[in-house]
């Protein structure tokens, strides 16, 4: 970091790249952090987390015990107890899936589970202002975070995905072409009535809700000529993990066969990108992995990984930089809270856990560690370099 200043003194960088030289350096340091701990709050395993975007204050949290948790990440403690949470007589009753902020304030959230509804909720009064009632269990839902239509996606057990308006508390329509359950799905960032989809068929599907024959394409890994050929496969075994950068250009795709693809969502290409053989996902559970935010370059991906770790890549090269330890059990989620440069997780073992840059700057020149270097543990028992 000191050369970095040296050069901002000398006139030779401007200060935002000064800026983005202190994010991507603070970005590839992150480690256990040593000043906030969120309190246990989940019987079972905590399935999936998600920071609002209005504030960046309130943590939303849902179990494999059926409930959901609100954390004010803002306040004074060090240990953040839940300060809002749904009651006995409301909560799920199998577990919960997904949990997602209404886009545009903080006054209603949206949750889904294996007891075949998905949940609107009255954040004020944690109380049910809507149901949808399905035949099959919820494996995701999702809302777009730019769009005005308030259309809940969901990934079912079943070979189609409904849409449920927020406007009118009923269904729309139905988007069919898998052909297997599907575990996962996600609205473009930038596009209102683009949704992409991960299906237990080993295929990911490009939608355009407005369309009749809504499917653009299905994604496949070796780049067939034909976006809509039956053989198209973008993974070996299911589709249970997807994420989109910021700007919407690429697309990570997580598959059941332990592999991460990168995907370039205007042409629908795998850019085969190697991400190697560390990582593990064996159960079909859908994960949320994680892309950093616009001002860290090169952009990371934060990926949970079964075997109790979550591993950070360059997204665009696939190279592991970081392997963060300290959970007890299958790491299942990861959110960022981008302004604050924080991360939180959770696993199986009911844990959650907090993540930022060192607390102090040593000085000396900036660095990045390799992936066989790091243990967040260990971190914490010694000075790193900056």
């Amino acid at each position: 970091m000191y050369s970095v200043i040296k050069q901002r003194q000398y006139g030779l960088i401007t200060p935002l790249k000064l800026e983005r030289e202190e994010i991507t350096r603070r970005a590839y340091n992150l480690q256990l952090s040593q000043s906030k701990e969120i309190a246990l709050s989940h019987r079972g395993g905590v399935n999936t987390l998600k920071v609002e975007t209005t504030e960046q204050r309130y943590l939303l949290s849902g179990g494999g015990d059926g409930k959901v948790h609100i954390f004010d990440l803002d306040s004074e403690h060090v240990r953040k107890e839940a300060i809002a949470s749904i009651s006995r007589a409301d909560r799920h009753q199998y577990a919960v899936t997904s949990v997602t902020w209404y886009p545009f304030d903080t006054g209603m959230f949206v949750t889904s589970s294996y007891d075949k509804t998905i949940k609107v909720w009255d954040t004020n009064t944690m109380s049910i202002a809507y149901q949808y009632d399905f035949e099959c269990g919820i494996n995701q839902q999702s809302m777009s975070p730019i769009a005005s239509h308030s259309l809940v996606a969901s990934a079912a057990s079943e070979p189609r995905i409904r849409l449920c308006d927020l406007n009118s508390g009923a269904f729309t329509h139905s988007l069919m072409g898998h052909s297997g359950s599907v575990l996962s799905c996600i609205w473009s960032p930038n596009q209102d009535y683009i949704l992409y989809s991960g299906g237990n068929d080993h295929t990911i599907r490009v939608w355009d809700i407005r369309r009749a024959s809504s499917c653009l394409m299905s994604l496949d890994k070796d780049n067939a000529p034909d976006p809509l050929a039956d053989t198209n496969t973008a993974h070996g075994k299911g589709v249970n993990g997807l994420s989109l950068t910021n700007d919407g250009r690429y697309l990570v795709s997580l598959g059941l066969d332990e592999k991460i693809r990168l995907w370039d969502t205007e042409t629908g290409h795998n850019t085969f990108v190697n991400y190697g053989s560390n990582w593990r996902n064996q159960f079909q559970l859908s994960i949320e992995p994680t892309i950093s935010g616009p001002d860290v370059w090169p952009p990371l991906l934060y990926v949970p990984s079964d075997d109790r770790k979550i591993l950070i890549y360059r997204l665009l090269d696939g190279v592991l930089v970081r392997k963060l330890k300290g959970h007890y059990g299958r790491v299942s989620c990861i959110e960022k809270r981008e302004a604050y440069q924080e991360f939180y997780s959770g696993s199986s073992a009911s844990e959650i856990l907090s993540w930022e840059p060192p607390m102090r700057d040593n000085g000396g020149d900036d660095w990045i560690e390799t992936a066989e270097e790091v243990d967040a543990w260990s971190e914490s028992e010694g000075s790193l370099p900056a």
